[in-house]
């Protein structure tokens, strides 16, 4: 646990990609992200805060379940904070917390979908495509090397606390393709020629199923060019050449998707 001279410290350094794998932490910024981090199961080491936090009544109440929970809060000045925040416009308050390590355990028996990104580099599309995955059902997403590091501040933000329950890790494609081998789990990329999805979904919808999305100008890596030649493709007016990562992803995570259970 840090103490409250060091938070300042840690949270500049954890801008930093080796901080965050040598510290195994991360920061979350902004104080819709710091709320659903609370209220997470994830271990949340300390909060930065600056002064104009508690003016408010949402700041002073994310300060208070802080301390409630033991969490050390550290407030500095509206400067300070800056030199530490990833925003151009903070809302004074930032949280460090534990990363999570999760396994790649054998898939459940029913409904059983992978995401893997292979070379998603901006961190807004990466962050609204794991809030995708997680709203539709899928099980992990695995971040391909070539994919922006998915505990970047921004793709914290964009997730919008789905990083916080919702699987993800970062393998090489030999990993992923003996995983999926290993337990007969099909995988099929996007690709603007390949099989239209709606031809496809409704004999796919029983069984598990992986896919592929591509870097978003590149499109996919060589090796999972040649690891799986299975292709799957939205149809698209003639006018339209392609569509962003992030709404390709969810259009095909949607028609893929696997039937979700029922509220009760």
């Amino acid at each position: 646990m840090a103490t409250a001279s060091k938070i300042l410290t840690q949270a500049r350094d954890l801008q930093r990609r080796k901080a965050r794998e040598r510290r195994e932490a991360f920061v979350a910024e902004g104080i819709r992200t710091v709320e659903a981090l609370l209220t997470s199961p994830l271990q949340v080491r300390a909060l930065l805060a600056s002064p104009a936090l508690a003016a408010t009544p949402r700041g002073a109440a994310v300060h208070a379940a802080a301390l409630a929970r033991g969490i050390p809060v550290e407030v500095v000045d509206e400067v300070a904070f800056a030199s530490a925040a990833d925003t151009e416009a903070p809302q004074g308050v930032l949280a460090i917390a534990d990363l999570p390590r999760p396994v790649l355990g054998a898939p459940p028996s029913t409904g059983a979908r992978y995401l893997i990104l292979d070379g998603v580099q901006d961190p807004g599309n990466a962050g609204t495509i794991i809030r995708t995955a997680a709203a539709l059902g899928v099980t992990a997403t695995l971040a391909l090397p070539g994919t922006v590091d998915l505990w970047n501040a921004k793709v914290v933000r964009s997730a919008m606390g789905a990083l916080f329950h919702h699987p993800v890790l970062a393998l090489a494609w030999g990993e992923v393709a003996a995983f999926l081998a290993a337990h007969g789990i099909p995988c099929w990329a996007a690709d603007g020629g390949g099989v239209p999805v709606e031809t496809l979904a409704g004999t796919l919808a029983a069984g598990p199923l992986a896919l592929v999305v591509g870097n978003e100008g590149a499109g996919l890596s060589a090796e999972v060019e040649r690891g799986v030649p299975s292709r799957v493709a939205i149809r698209m007016a003639p006018a339209v050449e392609s569509l962003n990562v992030a709404v390709a992803t969810g259009i095909l995570l949607h028609a893929l998707r696997a039937p979700l259970p029922a509220h009760g």
